[in-house]
This record gives C-alpha cells, sequence and structure tokens, in this order.
C-alpha cells in the first residue's frame, strides 16, 4: 500500500467513524462500527475495545471486530496480569512486535491459537482521563510507524467522546423515565441509586434525608450494604464530620481512604464492609438541602471530576423526585379534605 492510498483509506475511515458517531446514540452500534472500518478499512487483523472498571481492577470487554467467540472467552484481562495495559492506563501507546511471545501480554498462547502477530495499543481518554484500551492487531508482524500509531489514537478519542457522550444520554434517559413514571417516592429513589451505583461502577450506595429536627439523617434507600452495616447505628449529623460538611459547604466531598480519615461517623464499620474510599453528595430540594447521597467503593478511587460532576446531576434528579413526591402528597391530602367537605355537606342537607 502506497503513501496516497493509505492516506486515503484513513481518510475514508476518519470520516465513516465520525459519521456513525454523529448520527447514533447507541453505544454499541458505535463502536462496533469504529472498530470495523479501523479493521477493515485499514487492513488489520482484529480490534478489541475494553473500558476500565476500577472496581474490579479489570478492563472489560464492550466491541470487538475479527476475533472468534474462543479468543474473546479466553478470561478477564487482569490489570495487575497486563503489564502491557498497566501502561497504557498511564496514557502511553505500546506496540509489541508479537504479541505470542511478549511476557507484558496476558494471553500469549491464545494469541498464538488466534494467529495473531503485532498489537498496537492505545488510551481511551476523556478530559486527561484514561477510560480504557484499544487493541489493534494484524496478522503478521507489522511495525507500527509513528504517524499510524497517531493517527489511531485519534479515533480511540473519538470513540472515548462516543462512549461518554452516550453514556451520559442513556442513563439520564433512564433517570428521567424512572422519576416520570412513579410517586412512589421510596421506589424512585432506590431505582435512581441503583443505576448511579452501576453508572459510577461503585461497590453500593445509599440515601439519607434529615429529619425534622434536621439532627439525624434517616435511611431512606440503600444498595449494595449488609444488613450488618446498615443496622450499624443512627446517623447523626453532629458525630458524622463528612456528613455535618456536606450539609454546611453545600458541595460534593470525597474521602480517598477511609482507614486514613476520621470523617466518618463508623469508620470501623466501614472497613469491615469492605469500603475504602466514600463520595458524598448533598441533596438540596430548591435552595433548601434534604439529605445526602453516598456513594462506597471498594478500591482506593479519587473520583474524577466527570464522576462528581455526574453524581451532582442525579442528586439533583432525586431532589426533583422528592419534590415531586411531596406535591402528589399535598394534593392527596387536599383532595382527602375535599372529599370529607363534601360528604359533611350531603349529609347536612340529608338531614336538613
Amino acid at each position: 500500500m502506497n503513501q496516497d492510498t493509505g492516506l486515503q483509506r484513513r481518510v475514508h475511515a476518519l470520516y465513516e467513524i465520525t459519521l456513525a458517531v454523529n448520527s447514533s446514540l447507541d453505544q454499541d452500534k458505535v463502536l462496533a462500527v469504529m472498530l470495523e472500518h479501523i479493521v477493515t478499512e485499514l487492513g488489520y487483523r482484529a480490534a478489541t475495545l475494553r473500558l476500565l472498571d476500577e472496581e474490579q481492577d479489570q478492563l472489560e470487554l464492550k466491541a470487538s471486530y475479527g476475533l472468534s467467540e474462543t479468543y474473546l472467552k479466553k478470561g478477564a484481562v487482569d490489570i495487575a496480569k497486563s503489564g502491557i495495559d498497566r501502561t497504557v492506563l498511564t496514557g502511553r501507546w505500546v506496540t509489541i512486535e508479537d504479541a505470542r511471545h511478549d511476557p507484558g501480554f496476558q494471553y500469549p498462547g491464545a494469541a498464538a491459537q488466534e494467529e495473531l502477530a503485532s498489537l498496537l495499543a492505545v488510551p481511551l481518554t476523556v478530559r486527561d482521563r484514561v477510560i480504557g484500551v484499544l487493541h489493534v492487531y494484524t496478522a503478521e508482524s507489522h511495525e507500527f510507524r509513528t504517524a499510524e500509531q497517531a493517527f489511531i489514537a485519534a479515533i480511540a478519542n473519538v470513540g472515548a467522546q462516543a462512549i461518554q457522550r452516550t453514556r451520559m444520554f442513556e442513563s439520564f434517559h433512564r433517570f428521567a423515565h424512572h422519576i416520570n413514571s412513579s410517586l412512589d417516592l421510596k421506589d424512585v429513589l432506590s431505582t435512581l441509586l441503583l443505576e448511579s451505583v452501576r453508572e459510577l461502577n461503585v461497590k453500593a450506595g445509599s440515601i439519607r434525608l434529615l429529619g425534622p429536627n434536621r439532627k439525624t439523617l434517616h435511611l431512606a434507600a440503600a444498595y449494595g450494604l449488609s444488613d450488618t452495616y446498615l443496622k450499624k447505628g443512627p446517623v447523626t449529623v453532629e458525630e458524622s464530620p463528612i456528613d455535618r460538611r456536606v450539609l454546611q459547604e453545600a458541595r460534593p466531598l470525597v474521602i480517598s481512604e477511609v482507614s486514613e480519615e476520621a470523617a466518618l461517623q463508623y469508620p470501623t464499620e466501614a472497613r469491615n464492609e469492605g469500603v475504602h474510599s466514600v463520595l458524598v453528595v448533598p441533596l438540596k430540594v430548591r435552595s433548601r438541602i434534604v439529605g445526602v447521597m453516598r456513594f462506597y467503593s471498594s478500591q482506593m478511587r479519587r473520583f474524577s471530576d466527570e464522576a462528581i460532576s455526574f453524581a451532582v446531576a442525579v442528586s439533583d434528579l432525586g431532589a426533583v423526585a422528592i419534590e415531586n413526591a411531596k406535591l402528589h402528597e399535598a394534593v392527596k391530602d387536599r383532595l382527602e379534605a375535599m372529599k370529607e367537605d363534601v360528604d359533611g355537606w350531603y349529609r347536612f342537607l340529608a338531614f336538613s
């Protein structure tokens, strides 16, 4: 393939991928199209895209092209066992001349059976944060030149942006649907919490609302936490520094490592539960804070600005659900009062 032909194929592949990204909010479809064009237009053997699962310390397969089911089911990609991917997750590109014999590749035997040769691995980056890894494989030994690596990296970043956009759209679409489909506050908050835990990829979550005296935080919803932890005792604002600060400052706060900080009211119980990091976000109805959302991680997590912004947006939706439920209860109470008034008038007229 001469230089002009190669450039034309790359430009065409980029055009088709950009077109797919801009014409669909279906994440699976966008990623499938992206990998197909990378392989078919640029003449590679296969490609995979995996997203970082911080909670499991693994790379989760999201899309592939040109690989057998046997190869795809070879096992999980553990970051601790994959030196190549550990390097890529620092934001660097990695090339391997022969994946079948490189000690940094986790599954060299599977690569040999699949007849894979050279590998290019590039990071998927969103706002300077690596969210996954794109692998491109060749059938024969191949030297990935600098321009070629840069081009694949550019495509990877287009894919990363598509993933982020579709993920947010899908999440908030589901959230809005749940809020609009039920006026049962407990049901809505439980669903909102479940979806948030999954989206943020954390171990567990909880929602606590302030009582009438604003001194105690009462459990309204929980997911992923044991009964033992939930029954550890009351959560009071005075004795819970992290919650007190969130309520006072009206902003999210993070405990990066529970064992090193005393900001939780029950740090020993949290460690026994397997919690290492906590993100706490205020729940605000109009201008009044009514409670907190907590997200618990089993890993030491710093929580990116993006993750915190997402949690804040979710808490805003939770506040809408609380407001809707209160309005519903107020209207229901008013209707009951009116019904009693009407019944009273009927009885009065009947005996007049």
